[in-house]
């Protein structure tokens, strides 16, 4: 009986012997790795130190960068008025540049020889009237349009007429859109329609060839009008009261709600 009372002592001593093994090796390994949570911990805390540092630096970076590029949008939005107002400016120079010039098309490629400037001093008044021009016509410079001469199924290039004075530029115009008027169709050269315009600008030419679709209505409808410089309708009412438009848009919306 005493022997089978030592074994289970001893057994327990081995138990509670594993159990401090196991507790000593617990404790060691939570040790261990407290270390390591203590190391990137500290760590971390290093970095958020450091980004604590520069997070003012980021910020008045940012404040700086945010008051550039509000400088620059304002030079931006001077700027782009300035590119408007210059090129306005060049617009108009440049069709100042041609006041005093017309633009005949449809004229035979040729017609005029080897002498355009003769020509057309002889042709204008001929077909226009004598009796408009009390003094010759001066011409500076007549010439066609730079481009390669087409071939006889192609249509002419355009001729371009400068004249001396601007007062026979418009006489010109004037009198060359009242006897399309009274003939009720172009004036023709060797049967064949021919046609006086203004020499303008591309840009300013594009935008009064946006008004075709209104002309036409209007023609249609038997109204009057005219396209004055730079792009702007004028319409002539059944009162005899005479009504503007600066944009395609406005005149159509004027035709379909009052004619």
């Amino acid at each position: 009986m005493a022997q089978g009372q030592a074994q289970p002592a001893g057994y327990n001593a081995l138990i509670l012997q594993e159990i401090r093994k196991g507790n000593l090796a617990l404790s060691n390994k939570l040790d261990t790795k407290t270390a390591e949570i203590n190391e990137s911990i500290s760590g971390l805390k290093s970095m958020l130190d450091n980004l604590t540092s520069r997070v003012p630096e980021a910020e008045g970076r940012i404040g700086t960068t945010e008051d550039h590029v509000t400088e620059l949008d304002s030079r931006v939005i001077k700027l782009t008025k300035d590119n408007e107002y210059l090129m306005d400016k060049i617009e108009s120079l440049e069709n100042y540049s041609r006041r005093n010039n017309i633009c005949v098309l449809n004229m035979r490629e040729g017609c005029e020889g080897s002498d355009p400037v003769t020509f057309f001093a002889n042709w204008l008044p001929t077909v226009l009237g004598h009796e408009h021009f009390s003094e010759p016509l001066i011409i500076e410079r007549a010439h066609r349009a730079l481009a390669q001469k087409p071939s006889a199924e192609e249509r002419p290039r355009a001729v371009l007429i400068c004249l001396l004075k601007y007062q026979d530029r418009e006489k010109i115009l004037r009198m060359a859109a009242k006897l399309s008027r009274e003939s009720n169709g172009p004036i023709l050269y060797e049967n064949s329609p021919v046609m006086f315009f203004p020499d303008l600008s591309a840009n300013v030419v594009k935008r009064r060839k946006e008004y075709d679709r209104v002309k036409k209505e209007l023609k249609s409808k038997g109204i009057q009008f005219a396209l004055l410089y730079p792009a702007i309708l004028r319409v002539t009412l059944s009162d005899g009261k005479k009504k503007t438009f600066k944009t395609p848009k406005e005149a159509a919306t004027f035709v379909r709600e009052n004619t």
